[in-house]
C-alpha cells in the first residue's frame, strides 16, 4: 500500500488537547468521501462517523473553518486517527479515515453538487493542526481544529431533509433519478424559532412566566404560534397584516420582524414549505397551495426577509435579545441557555422538552415531522460512507430531534406527502 505525508503542527505548537505533541501523520492511499446535502443533521453525521471510528480503536477528530466551539458551520471534515494522533485509521467496515461535508445550500446540494449535478463545491482538506479545542457538537463533545477550505471536488450524495420531489421544478432537469434516492432510517422533527426578543415580547402577551432561575425553554413557559399564524409570516401576501403591522399581527409591542428563511435547495426550508404551503401536495385540479416569499421581497419598516444558505445562518439571523425574528429550525438543533433564539409551541404543542426535543412527535401529538432520504449519485447501495452513517443513525434513543424507525410507530411511510399515520 502506498502512503501519504501529512506534516502536523510543530513541536512548538500547542499540546494537543486529546493527548500526544505533533508529529508526521500517515494517511493510507484511499480517497477522501465526499459529501454534500442536508445541514440540518450535521451534529448526528460527526456522532455516526465518531461511533464508527470508536469501533475501529480510532479517536475521531472535526477540522472545520468557523471558531465557534458550539457549531460545526456548513464546512467540516471527520478524520478517524489513532490514540495518538500519529496516523489515521479506517471508519470500521470501511475503506476510507477521512469524510469531508460541505452542506452550505442544504439538502439539494446532495444532487446539485455531486457528479449527476457535476458542479463542484468546496471541502476542507485535513492539514497540520493540533487539536487544542474540544468542540461541542449537539450533545457530544470531539477535539476540533480550525482551518481553510482546500481543494473543489463533487461529492457522492449525501442526505436530504425530503425526498427531492419536495424542491419542486429544480429536480426536473435530472431526469429520473429514482434509483439513487432511498428512504432513509430516520425521521426528523423541525419547529418554529423566535429570535429572544420576540419570545420574551410573546411570553408577556400570552401571560407566561416562569420563576427566578427557572429554565425558560421548558414546555410550560413556552409561549405558542399558530399553523396559521406562521403560514401567513411566510407566504408572499405582501399586504397582510403580518407584513404590514407585524407586532398587532402577533399581538406583541410594534417592531419589524425579520423572517428567517433557507434558501431553495435547503430541505428545512421544503419541510416548512410543505407544512405551512402545502407545496409537495398541493397540485391537481384543486391546487391548494401557497407562494413562500423570498430574499426577492424588498425590505420595509415593517418586514423584512433574511435567506441563509444552511442552519447556522438561521440561527444567526435569529440571534437577537430585542429585535423580532422568526424562522423554522430542525430540532436537532435545540438552542442551548446562552443562545439568544428559543423555540415556541406549534399550535400550543411542544417539541422542546429541553431534553431530547423528540417525544411529542414520537407520541404522534406533533406533525411537524418528516422522513429523511438519502441520495446516492452512483446509485442506491453503491455508497458505502452515506450507508454507514445511515445504518449508525438507525438507533437514535439518545440522538436530539432525530428518531429511528423502531422509536416510533408514526410516520409518513416513505412518502412526505402522506399524512402521518400509526403503522
Amino acid at each position: 500500500m502506498q502512503f501519504n505525508k501529512i506534516a502536523l503542527a510543530s513541536a512548538a505548537a500547542a499540546v494537543l488537547g486529546f493527548a500526544g505533541q505533533a508529529q508526521a501523520l500517515t494517511a493510507p492511499a484511499g480517497t477522501t468521501v465526499y459529501m454534500t446535502g442536508a445541514s440540518a443533521t450535521s451534529a448526528n453525521y460527526v456522532a455516526a462517523l465518531k461511533s464508527l471510528c470508536t469501533a475501529a480503536g480510532g479517536s475521531a477528530k472535526v477540522f472545520k473553518n468557523n471558531t465557534n466551539v458550539g457549531t460545526l458551520g456548513n464546512f467540516f471534515t471527520v478524520q478517524c486517527q489513532n490514540a495518538a494522533g500519529t496516523a489515521v485509521v479506517d471508519f470500521d467496515t470501511l475503506s476510507t479515515s477521512t469524510v469531508a461535508f460541505n452542506v452550505d445550500g442544504g439538502s439539494f446540494t446532495a444532487v446539485v453538487n455531486s457528479s449527476t449535478g457535476g458542479t463542484a463545491t468546496k471541502f476542507i482538506t485535513p492539514t497540520a493542526a493540533t487539536f487544542g479545542e474540544t468542540c461541542a457538537i449537539g450533545v457530544d463533545t470531539i477535539a476540533c481544529a480550525q482551518t481553510a477550505t482546500t481543494e473543489t471536488k463533487v461529492s457522492e450524495g449525501g442526505f436530504m431533509d425530503m425526498e427531492p420531489a419536495a424542491f419542486g421544478t429544480q429536480v426536473d432537469v435530472y431526469g429520473d433519478i429514482s434509483g439513487n434516492v432511498a428512504v432513509s432510517n430516520f425521521s426528523q422533527a423541525f419547529y418554529v424559532a423566535v429570535s429572544k426578543g420576540l419570545y420574551d415580547a410573546l411570553q408577556t402577551a400570552q401571560g407566561v412566566a416562569e420563576p427566578v432561575g427557572a429554565d425558560e425553554r421548558l414546555p410550560q413557559y413556552q409561549p405558542s404560534i399558530s399553523r396559521a399564524q406562521y403560514a401567513s409570516i411566510a407566504n408572499n401576501d405582501v399586504f397582510g397584516q403580518a407584513k404590514t403591522a407585524p407586532g398587532a399581527f402577533l399581538g406583541v409591542p410594534a417592531g419589524k420582524l425579520t423572517l428567517c428563511r433557507r434558501v431553495d435547495t435547503s430541505g428545512t426550508q421544503a419541510a416548512s414549505n410543505q407544512y405551512f404551503m402545502n407545496t409537495l401536495t398541493g397540485i391537481g385540479p384543486n391546487g391548494g397551495n401557497l407562494t413562500p416569499i423570498g430574499a426577492a421581497f424588498p425590505a420595509t419598516s415593517t418586514f423584512a426577509v433574511n435567506e441563509g444558505a444552511s442552519t447556522s445562518n438561521t440561527r444567526s439571523c435569529l440571534g437577537s435579545a430585542t429585535a423580532y425574528a422568526v424562522g423554522v429550525l430542525s430540532a436537532e438543533n435545540a438552542p442551548k441557555t446562552t443562545d439568544l433564539y428559543r423555540y415556541v409551541k406549534l399550535n400550543g404543542v411542544a417539541i422542546g422538552d429541553a431534553v431530547k426535543n423528540k417525544n411529542a412527535a414520537v407520541l404522534g401529538n406533533y406533525d411537524f415531522a418528516y422522513q429523511s432520504f438519502t441520495y446516492c449519485a452512483a446509485g442506491v447501495g453503491s455508497c458505502a460512507v452515506l450507508d454507514a452513517i445511515n445504518n449508525t443513525l438507525g438507533d437514535l434513543t439518545n440522538s436530539t430531534g432525530l428518531y429511528g424507525k423502531g422509536e416510533s410507530p408514526f410516520h409518513h411511510n416513505d412518502n412526505n406527502a402522506n399524512p402521518i399515520t400509526k403503522n
